[in-house]
């Protein structure tokens, strides 16, 4: 009889442990499943995303007129479309935390959107030095210089070199190849969460050495332009500008392994539809609509020069 009653009880037990371990499906809820199931802090959550946005967009409309209103006139799409990237990530996270099925296609149109910048900042730059030949003709023969981060280290005996076609060449062609690169691979990757989702975040490593390789060569192409521009042309803030737009990569990119990290190890209430997943990327895109409007603040000082009227 004990023996019995000690064999129902390690069965019970099994049966118990099988299904917490459930509880924390990698299985993502339809929007129904997720209302139905909607906690208190996770609505929080969204209505504060929601808020977020709106001042974004606020702060990006106002941003807008000024550069309208303002700013030369060969320099205004471009700038425009740069300060665009901040309300976009605000709006796809509100619809990625909404939404929960639909968080890695908002994360691709966010990601490639900043690849589209990268070469959208790239002619902004040229434009502001008159062109490729302008620049040739303006500056000195120690300009060019390979030796800049990411890829610093493994390029120390490139020497400075004066600036020159094929040069302004290789670097278009490294920060070109983000947009078509990226979209390529993103395009496959959200192929492959449709297809086989319960089997996606395997797939997924074998496009990271990729994805990895391309940014870290725009990031490359970027930092060389940026480096040879920005002390010939103080007045136009390149450093700045730069810099607030490669913090959304660093942010949308990097933050998501810290924030997945925390998240995992502190939470222990994955039950469906609120699963793991889901948790983490209600914080993650909390975090990351109010990072935007930070960045639009500082964006909109920024972009405030050139100007065809005196500061006031």
């Amino acid at each position: 009889m004990d023996t019995n009653e000690t064999m129902s009880v390690d069965i019970l037990a099994e049966e118990n442990f099988t299904t917490t371990g459930d509880e924390c499906t990698n299985e993502l809820p339809t929007v129904q499943e997720y209302l139905d199931g909607l906690t208190l802090p996770i609505a929080i959550i969204i209505a504060a995303t929601v808020l977020l946005s709106i001042g974004t967009f606020s702060i990006f409309f106002k941003n807008a007129y000024h550069i309208l209103h303002r700013t030369p006139k060969q320099f205004k799409t471009k700038s425009i479309l740069l300060l665009t990237i901040y309300p976009l990530i605000t709006l796809f996270g509100v619809v990625s935390v909404s939404v929960p099925r639909a968080f890695f296609l908002c994360d691709t149109v966010m990601h490639v959107y900043f690849m589209i910048c990268a070469y959208v900042f790239f002619s902004l730059c040229m434009q502001y030095v008159d062109g490729e030949d302008a620049l040739i003709k303006s500056t000195d023969s120690q300009t060019f210089s390979l030796r800049t981060p990411p890829l610093c280290c493994f390029v120390p005996l490139f020497k400075r070199a004066p600036v020159t076609k094929n040069r302004l060449r290789f670097v278009r062609m490294l920060i070109m190849q983000l947009p078509v690169v990226q979209t390529a691979l993103f395009l496959a990757l959200n192929v492959v969460f449709v297809e086989d989702y319960p089997n996606f975040n395997r797939i997924i490593l074998y496009f990271v050495p990729m994805i990895v390789i391309s940014i870290l060569l725009g990031v490359w192409g970027l930092n060389i332009l940026v480096r040879m521009l920005a002390p010939l042309y103080s007045d136009l803030k390149l450093m700045g500008k730069y810099f607030v737009l490669q913090a959304v990569l660093i942010l949308c990119r990097i933050q998501p392994l810290i924030i997945a990290a925390i998240v995992s190890s502190s939470i222990s209430d994955c039950a469906f539809p609120n699963t793991l997943q889901v948790q983490k990327n209600a914080i993650f895109q909390l975090c990351l609509c109010f990072e935007m409007m930070v960045l639009s603040c500082w964006a909109s000082l920024l972009y405030k020069s050139p100007s065809i009227i005196g500061p006031g």
